[in-house]
């Protein structure tokens, strides 16, 4: 066995903290939805910034010492949340906040352009986790899962694409070309000008359709189904097109067109879009980190189909209630294989190292 990577503790401390708020006979349903937000979304976040940022910035993340006390204070946070979950959520949070300063103190002043906009998210993001734990405070739930959102959608935009298009182009299509600024820039304004008001709790009808329609422009555009499975492309499409099902449910219900439960619209962002991002960007690190990028693994074929089982059962649940009661043990269940496989899938690289030599 050799040393882990502080991306694969930080994957392992986000799955743990999954598990913990939604798993069957674990998860508390009254306090899962901060669990998650301010839980899962800020350390699998921190765990993918340790492995992008160095590409990003040219260098790596230094002080090393600091990067893994900063993980030491996510384990600590999460260990005190089991004994009391609001100062643990506190904790926590602060630890984001932390990860984002010592991350800002690493990237080299010419770069600041790269990552500011996903570091100054992570940190607002931490921000509403401190508040969203303090008593007496307001719901802060859809604020940080608005935060969260559009932190995905800089870091889709930006790795998802590429992604895609080398996926692409081993399936043997022709080299995909750049989104024309037509829809990509306005596909940037509108989905971050619905969010910004979704989260304030104002009305994000027009700008969430506008979003909805340039969004599905800029899918169609880098043409997902010319793919094949490979290192979870598949299911990073399927993420994709989750964020742009969220938005136009999100414009049906706020222009009065459908009667939408506001939980499908957030089960459809949460579930469906981010946590199925989450698991497709960092299962194809893990992969090419274990130098596994072309091999084929039933593992990760489970996972990608339990947490495409969870995103149905749970948007469908909150669609068609005389159905909770059925579809949310399943959705419990399938949100737990995908994650207790998830965390096998991180550790096994490093057990287990592969001789192969293709990456």
């Amino acid at each position: 066995m050799t040393r882990p990577d502080p991306f694969r503790v930080a994957f392992v401390l986000a799955a743990l903290t999954a598990l913990r708020a939604i798993g069957p006979e674990i998860g508390d349903i009254a306090t899962h939805p901060d669990e998650l937000i301010f839980g899962f979304f800020g350390i699998q976040l921190f765990g993918f910034l340790t492995v992008a940022l160095p590409r990003w910035i040219g260098r790596p993340i230094t002080p090393v010492p600091a990067l893994w006390a900063v993980l030491a204070a996510h384990a600590a946070a999460f260990v005190w949340g089991c004994i009391d979950l609001q100062t643990g959520g506190v904790l926590r949070a602060l630890a984001t906040l932390s990860g984002v300063v010592l991350l800002l103190s690493a990237t080299p002043p010419g770069k600041t352009a790269e990552t500011l906009p996903i570091l100054a998210l992570a940190a607002l993001h931490a921000v509403v986790g401190v508040i969203a734990f303090l008593p007496g405070w307001p719901d802060m739930t859809i604020p940080g899962l608005a935060i969260i959102v559009l932190i995905c959608m800089e870091v889709s935009n930006r790795i998802g694409i590429a992604v895609l298009a080398v996926a692409r182009e081993r399936a043997g299509y022709p080299k995909l070309t750049p989104v024309p600024a037509y829809i990509a820039l306005p596909q940037r304004a509108f989905t971050a000008l619905a969010l910004a008001l979704w989260g304030l709790g104002w009305n994000a009808g027009w700008p969430a359709l506008a979003a909805f329609v340039f969004g599905t422009a800029w899918l169609v555009h880098i043409q997902p189904w010319r793919i094949r499975p490979y290192a979870g492309c598949v299911i990073l499409a399927v993420g994709l097109l989750w964020k742009r099902l969220a938005l136009l449910l999100l414009a049906l219900a706020d222009l009065g067109i459908a009667d939408i439960s506001p939980f499908a619209i957030i089960h459809a962002f949460s579930v469906g879009g981010i946590a199925m991002l989450a698991i497709a960007i960092a299962t194809s690190i893990v992969r090419k980190k274990d130098k596994r990028s072309l091999m084929p693994s039933p593992l990760a074929d489970v996972i990608y189909l339990a947490i495409a089982a969870a995103a149905v059962a749970r948007v469908g649940a909150a669609i068609d209630f005389e159905l909770y009661d059925t579809l949310i043990p399943l959705a419990r269940w399938s949100w737990a294989v995908a994650f207790l496989g998830y965390i096998l899938f991180t550790l096994r690289g490093a057990v287990w190292p592969s001789t192969e030599t293709k990456v």
